[in-house]
């Protein structure tokens, strides 16, 4: 049988000579990930990160799950010798890599320069030859991401080596005319290739075409000096030198230099402690070159031409202060020493060390080449000529040199060996950017279990008997290497100390900074530096970006804490970004890390006054509450909300606002901002802004209603009453309670949602507010629907009724119209729920609220399940769906996604039944909805007892029973009484 596994071109099966796409591109871009480590385990974390760039969907796991599942069915249909294997947390492609085009690929080009150096140039040149024509196209073609482009340039260039050794064998036998075109088109493709350019010389010289060659030379010149203000190297300038003295074209090809006696290899690393973690940062920086590296340089020196030059490989580790750049570069670089015979050094460019001054670039130079043997008397005091001797002096050396603590591209560049097979590993406390050819790997704080590792390690087990200390103690050092290992080298050296001791003194008042130290260091010393480097208005942006209420804050929340316009906000952002003293956890969403923060904080007690930072805090709680209620008008533009006709302080100002396009966006934006936003408000209230933290919660009342954040609200909801009440505002207090008895009524505390809506509706009496007292009696009706009142329920909705008639509001009396058909419903009167619900759908859609007509469908699906009419009932119920998947919140698809399941026949559709009830109970229990908790785990019970699993369904009735019990949702109780009762009969 004929199969393999293609990725040089479109990723594809090849069977029996007929070729197979797989469906997607995702299922492509698994298939590749899988097929780049055949024979290895390759785990769901990484498998994740290659997929989906570290964006992944809300469920990536399950996605795999059924990526993989699609792969292992093509493979079992093509009864291929190929197996897809799942084993704990990661999956193997058993499959000999020879099948995999890229392996092949790599051995016949590996053969071949083993059989070119063994001096073979037949065999290799039939080697390489074979190898070429695997290639069918771009690598990967038509799949995105980072990872899938990197991988994508990775396999360019080791095609681009395996051309340059093919063309150095051909030059080698003579090959001179045939080679120029394709030299030429590969010189066009890589303008600063000094390898293809002295090839393309070669050939040209030995077709007798000296001027084409001096051309050539001159052009790759040009553009050296143009793009990266460097000159040719010295194996370019001989091949330029020998055609200008019209050598034989013999001299011109690479010869191996005369064996000669060398400086010894200079080793200069430091000792260092173990590395604990990190496996996957120091797989990328040792594995460039083998399977799934995305990097553009290969270490091994296949990069080369046949020179013996390689590509230059330079890998930048960024991170904020005290995460282990040093460690792991050094770490690294230690274990790529057999692959780098020729030296391993270390540089400190100073650029954060304490009372010294950092290193220029030309200062840093004279050391390498020092360390390197370089006479000090030869070292030419040119800028210029010390960089063009440092790059001759590597040009032909396979060094691994770490420069770290850098403090900009800018003192790199000359640091960087041109075209060298070396390797330059540069850490910085910045983002670096603007360097040739660089790999750039962030470094973040260590996982819970690897910071848990390392703090065992340095105290010892003997000294860390309980687990959930030293969990603790990591938490407190915020999972950051350097703290973590102050706080265990202060409690080794304290032999009386216990971790419960560490414990309480890191909690204790006034912070963890203070006391994350040893002898010699304490981790806020490691900040001062990053902070200092500042000018004077990113300091103050950094100590007062700290007094922020959430965990992570949005560039406008930024500039209302600043003070600052919006770009000159992002410009302050982005600098604090660059220099690892914020994160960017998402797109536009920033956060401190948990230590930083804290300094930051300290900071700004000491620097800012508390009337500095009170004004901060309350530009953020005005621009919260400006941003909230438009949000707010935007996604309920017909919700009842109290609007005083008292400005509040501070409402004048001029805030930059987020732009939304529609009432998604909108309501995107408090998802993102909730935490800042509730933490908003409790501070408004409790530091003597009730006004504005009454508005806050009014405006935020139906975010927090429809996205099931009930507890939130009634936290707010409750004192706002309180507040309006005390400055005589009966309309605002009654506005208040209305949102509390609608949080108290989700959460499914009936008698209290009773009892605040009926203060509400005494409140509306008395001020003679007729849309006041709708809202009360729609409100009232809701809860009593609840409690299984459904007369009652129904004399309140038919008074909101003729209320909203009286308005004439179209949308408010489709509303009315929406509730009795649900009420109808549950009475039993289906023909009047069916014209109730169908005159809410004309209303609603006349308004043009999709959402809302949403919700009347999903209802209407209920009363054709009613019914017996299981079609309509399943159609309705998925043009619901379809809307809400688009449109609603997670609690309204739930809903709609338990109706669904209602529709579907147990007996043929159990699984797919199930795994919807329990994805919508899932959603229930995560907000505290009771009432629909125990009507799912009653439709559970259902669905398992219709398949014959009474044992199991009996449990699901218990617990609807046990839940609508405890919040009294006489409906569901009785039903759940009542499927037990029949089960007992049955028994």
């Amino acid at each position: 049988m004929d199969f393999g596994i293609l990725l040089l071109g479109p990723v594809e099966f090849r069977l029996d000579g007929s070729r197979d796409v797989p469906g997607t591109p995702k299922e492509r871009l698994t298939l590749t990930a899988l097929a780049l480590d055949a024979g290895h385990p390759v785990t769901l974390d990484t498998l994740v990160h290659r997929v989906w760039d570290d964006r992944p969907p809300s469920k990536p796991r399950a996605s795999l799950h059924a990526y993989a599942a699609r792969i292992r069915r093509r493979l079992r249909t093509a009864a291929c010798p190929a197996l897809l294997l799942q084993g704990a947390h990661a999956y193997t492609l058993e499959i000999d890599p020879d099948l995999v085009d890229w392996h092949r690929y790599r051995r016949l080009t590996d053969e071949a320069r083993a059989l070119s150096g063994g001096g073979d140039t037949a065999g290799a040149l039939a080697r390489l030859t074979e190898a070429d024509g695997l290639w069918h196209g771009e690598p990967l073609a038509g799949l995105t991401g980072l990872w899938a482009e990197g991988t994508r340039t990775h396999f360019t260039e080791k095609r681009l080596a395996a051309t340059l050794t093919r063309t150095a064998i051909e030059l080698g036998l003579g090959r001179h005319a045939e080679l120029v075109p394709d030299l030429t088109a590969l010189l066009d493709a890589h303008p600063t290739d000094e390898t293809i350019a002295a090839q393309l010389m070669t050939a040209a010289y030995g077709s007798g075409r000296q001027g084409d060659a001096l051309r050539a030379y001159d052009s790759v010149r040009r553009r050296l000096s143009e793009e990266l203000g460097s000159d040719p190297g010295e194996a370019l300038s001989r091949v330029h030198r020998l055609v200008l003295d019209r050598a034989p074209v013999a001299e011109l090809l690479p010869r191996p230099a005369p064996a000669q006696p060398s400086p010894a290899a200079p080793h200069t690393l430091p000792g260092h402690g173990d590395l604990v973690g990190r496996e996957r940062e120091l797989g990328l920086i040792t594995n460039v070159g083998t399977p799934g590296d995305t990097g553009t340089a290969d270490p091994s020196g296949a990069g080369g031409g046949a020179g013996g030059g390689g590509v230059i490989a330079l890998q930048t580790i960024a991170g904020m202060p005290g995460v282990g750049k040093s460690l792991l570069a050094v770490h690294a670089a230690r274990l790529l020493a057999g692959r780098y015979p020729d030296g391993q050094v270390l540089l400190d460019l100073r650029t954060h060390a304490p009372g010294r001054q950092g290193l220029s670039a030309q200062a840093a130079l004279f050391t390498l080449l020092r360390v390197f043997g370089v006479a000090a008397d030869s070292i030419p005091a040119d800028p210029d000529e010390r960089t063009s001797l440092w790059r001759t002096l590597l040009s032909n050396r396979r060094a691994v040199i770490v420069l770290d603590d850098a403090a900009d591209a800018e003192q790199v560049r000359p640091l960087l060996p041109g075209s060298s097979p070396s390797l330059v590993i540069v850490t910085s406390r910045r983002r670096l950017t603007g360097l040739p050819g660089v790999r750039s790997l962030f470094l973040d704080i260590l996982p819970a279990t690897d910071a848990a590792a390392l703090f065992r390690r340095l105290v010892g087990d003997d000294r860390v008997r309980d687990p959930e200390d030293v969990a603790r103690i990591v938490r407190l050092c915020g999972h950051l290497p350097l703290a973590v290992e102050l706080a265990a080298g202060r409690l080794a050296s304290r032999p009386s100390w216990t971790t419960s001791h560490l414990v309480e003194k890191l909690t204790r008042t006034p912070g963890r900074l203070a006391e994350i130290r040893d002898g010699f260091r304490e981790i806020a010393r490691v900040f001062e530096m990053s902070y200092h480097a500042l000018t004077q208005e990113r300091r103050k942006a950094f100590r007062l970006l700290s007094l922020h209420f959430g965990a992570t804050f949005g560039p406008h929340a930024a500039a209302a804490l600043t003070g600052l316009s919006l770009d000159a906000t992002e410009r302050a952002l982005d600098s604090l970004l660059d220099d690892h003293l914020l994160s960017e956890p998402a797109p536009e969403r920033f956060q401190f890390h948990d230590l930083v923060g804290e300094y930051a904080r300290l900071l700004a007690a000491m620097e800012d006054s508390p009337a500095e930072r009170d004004l901060a805090q309350g530009r953020l709680i005005h621009f919260y509450l400006q941003a909230s209620r438009r949000a707010a008008r935007m996604i309920h533009p017909r919700r009842f909300r109290y609007e005083p006709t008292t400005p509040s302080p501070g409402g004048g100002s001029a805030f930059a606002l987020p732009e939304w396009r529609d009432a998604q966006e909108a309501r995107d934006w408090l998802a993102r901002e909730r935490a800042g936003l509730v933490a908003a408000e409790q501070c408004a209230r409790t530091r003597g802004r009730p006004f504005e933290a009454a508005l806050l919660a009014g405006a935020l009342a139906g975010f927090l209603e429809e996205d099931g954040h009930w507890s939130e609200a009634q936290r707010m909801h409750g004192p706002a009453a309180r507040h309006w009440s005390a400055v005589g505002d009966a309309r605002g207090e009654a506005a208040a309670l209305i949102d509390l008895a609608g949080a108290q009524s989700r959460a499914s505390r009936y008698s209290r949602a009773l009892s605040s809506a009926h203060r509400a509706l005494d409140l509306a009496g008395a001020t003679g507010d007729p849309e006041t007292e709708a809202e009360v009696r729609h409100l009232l009706g809701v809860i009593h629907w609840h409690l299984g009142r459904h007369g009652t329920a129904l004399t309140f909705q038919s008074a909101t009724l003729e209320l909203r008639r009286r308005t004439g509001d179209a949308w408010q009396i489709a509303r009315c119209r929406n509730n009795m058909g649900i009420t109808h419903l549950f009475i039993g009167d289906y023909e009047a729920s069916e014209e109730s619900f169908h005159s809410a759908l004309k209303g609603f859609r006349s308004c043009g609220d999709e959402r809302e007509v949403a919700r009347v469908l999903n209802n209407l699906s209920d009363l054709h399940i009613h019914r017996g009419e299981r079609n309509i009932a399943r159609r309705v119920a998925l043009e619901s769906l379809a809307l809400l998947e688009r449109i609603g919140s997670d609690t309204e698809r739930a809903s709609a996604q338990v109706n669904l399941a209602n529709t579907m026949i147990a007996e043929s559709e159990s699984d797919e039944m199930l795994a919807l009830y329990r994805e919508a109970l899932s959603v229930f229990r995560g907000v505290g909805d009771l009432r629909n908790s125990a009507a799912t785990l009653h439709s559970i019970g259902d669905a398992l007892h219709a398949v014959g699993r009474t044992t199991e369904a009996i449990l699901h009735y218990k617990g609807a029973w046990t839940a609508a019990r405890d919040i009294g949702a006489a409906h569901e109780e009785s039903e759940a009484r009542r499927a037990l009762a029949a089960l007992e009969n049955l028994g």
